[in-house]
């Protein structure tokens, strides 16, 4: 249950993937969304359209109902992110269905920079913090970062809240991939290269990596960047720092990547870089991992439950442009140093972040539901 399957979205991939592998595992998955840009086959995938759907606030309920009204035979209702878990509330209350909510948290409002999604961030907080009290039976976070979130802020029972991480795809994800076309494609050719990946909002903390460029090219004047991502709701602001030269001949911005070609970016870069501010997982550093990539991010929110510093990249202090290019440096010059944390992120990928994982943890977050909803 989701009210817009975003292309590109992480959200889009983990319903996508976990719908896929509940499905193998024998259960029959339908997905109730409001809007569908992403292809979720063999997933059957129902738009529900209603009248004022694009009223903000109001089309909240208005999906809510409408969903309800259309629903039937169902075992249990898994909603995901805000407004959805309205109409796990709805099924919870009015049909009686067990009711299974993802929190995969919320970036601080602090951290945007328009004014309206700012706004939309205070709603879904305040309105998450009411629905958890309106019929939620279970719920599973996706890191234990917003398990004691969902605690202290929401103040909510954590005997009823459990972990499971997201999950990648370690068959499509994995150190094998040959990144040589994307190389010829950018004209990179031999350079070293740290790549990012992720939307171009303020919180993803692209401007730090802007701001780290110049002090990696004066150890490394060869060095590129590539910037994979598109924009959406908010934009960063960082136009000032490609007005600089250096900066302007080292970086390549892709745009959005269709999902088949991210597998290659991952295996073209040397590193990847993630200096995001706020994270309740970090998909794209645990594709990274995947990759067999070194990671270097910020050490804070969830990401040190995802990248294990010293092991398979290095975290810094959040914020500090220097610390985050003297990491990116430390590994770019030392080949055994990258070679042996992208051996120990392959490792880690396998051991907590399968799919096949992810599917097991949260079937059984359902038999709890059911046990508890009587």
């Amino acid at each position: 249950m989701r009210a817009s399957l975003h292309r590109g979205s992480g959200q889009s991939v983990y319903i996508r993937e976990l719908a896929n592998h509940l499905q193998l595992l024998g259960n029959d998955v339908v997905v109730f969304a409001r809007s569908v840009e992403t292809d979720l086959f063999p997933i059957p995938t129902q738009q529900v359209s209603f009248p004022l759907d694009r009223v903000p606030y109001i089309r909240h309920l208005g999906f809510a109902a409408r969903c309800g009204s259309i629903m039937r035979n169902y075992d249990i209702v898994h909603s995901q992110y805000h407004p959805c878990i309205f109409v796990g509330n709805y099924a919870h209350e009015i049909k009686d269905i067990p009711h299974v909510f993802t929190y995969h948290g919320f970036a601080p409002v602090r951290e945007w920079a328009n004014p309206f999604q700012k706004m939309k961030m205070i709603d879904h907080r305040v309105g998450t913090f009411f629905a958890l009290r309106l019929g939620v039976d279970q719920i599973v976070a996706v890191s234990s970062f917003l398990k004691n979130e969902l605690i202290q802020t929401y103040k909510y029972d954590a005997n009823r809240v459990h972990v499971v991480y997201n999950g990648v795809d370690l068959d499509r994800f994995n150190p094998s991939v040959d990144g040589k076309e994307i190389r010829e494609r950018y004209g990179i050719a031999d350079s070293p290269l740290v790549l990012f990946a992720g939307r171009l909002a303020p919180y993803k903390g692209i401007k730090f990596l802007m701001m780290a460029i110049p002090k990696v090219l004066e150890k490394l004047p060869k060095a590129r960047f590539l910037i994979v991502g598109s924009a959406r709701y908010d934009l960063a602001r960082i136009n000032e720092f490609l007005e600089v030269p250096s900066i302007r001949r080292s970086v390549l911005f892709s745009g959005y990547v269709p999902d088949k070609d991210l597998p290659k970016m991952y295996a073209a870069c040397d590193i990847f870089c993630y200096p995001s501010l706020w994270e309740g997982f970090g998909l794209t550093p645990a594709e990274a991992q995947a990759s067999g990539k070194p990671v270097v991010a910020f050490n804070i929110c969830a990401i040190p439950e995802v990248v294990e510093d010293e092991e398979t990249g290095i975290l810094v202090s959040p914020r500090d442009h220097l610390k985050l290019a003297r990491a990116i440096c430390d590994l770019l010059l030392d080949e055994s140093m990258r070679l042996k944390m992208g051996q120990n992120a392959r490792k880690r990928a396998e051991k907590l972040f399968s799919w096949d994982r992810v599917a097991k943890q949260t079937s059984q977050v359902y038999e709890s539901a059911i046990q508890s909803h009587g």
